[in-house]
């Protein structure tokens, strides 16, 4: 093998871990986006499901972060504290945005 060889092989190795990893950083964005996107529909529908006073109530919500949380880790989610904390702050959100339509309604 010639020095132009050794270097095209060094040039496919580098090709091939870059689209690895490139590939890696995709998927795991592309994860992150699923994870929001069911939380957030997790929790629209549990919000729904216990709608009244349920902000008021504290064993109320925490029945519905208790069942999102199960929802996402049952998903394959690891669910942290930090992700806990934004989902209670997405069912508060919610919660506003359901009394809201329902008093235009």
């Amino acid at each position: 093998m010639s020095t132009k060889d050794y270097i095209e092989l060094v040039e496919l190795t580098l090709w091939i871990i870059s689209m690895t990893v490139l590939g890696y950083v995709h998927f795991k964005e592309k994860q992150q986006i699923y994870f929001i996107q069911l939380a957030r529909q997790l929790m629209i529908d549990y919000v729904y499901f216990y709608d009244k006073e349920l902000i008021s109530n504290e064993k109320k919500l925490n029945n519905v972060v208790r069942a999102v949380v199960t929802s996402l880790e049952k998903k394959g989610f690891v669910v942290s504290e930090n992700d806990v904390k934004n989902i209670i702050a997405g069912i508060e959100k919610i919660v506003t945005d359901l009394r809201l339509k329902q008093i235009n309604s």
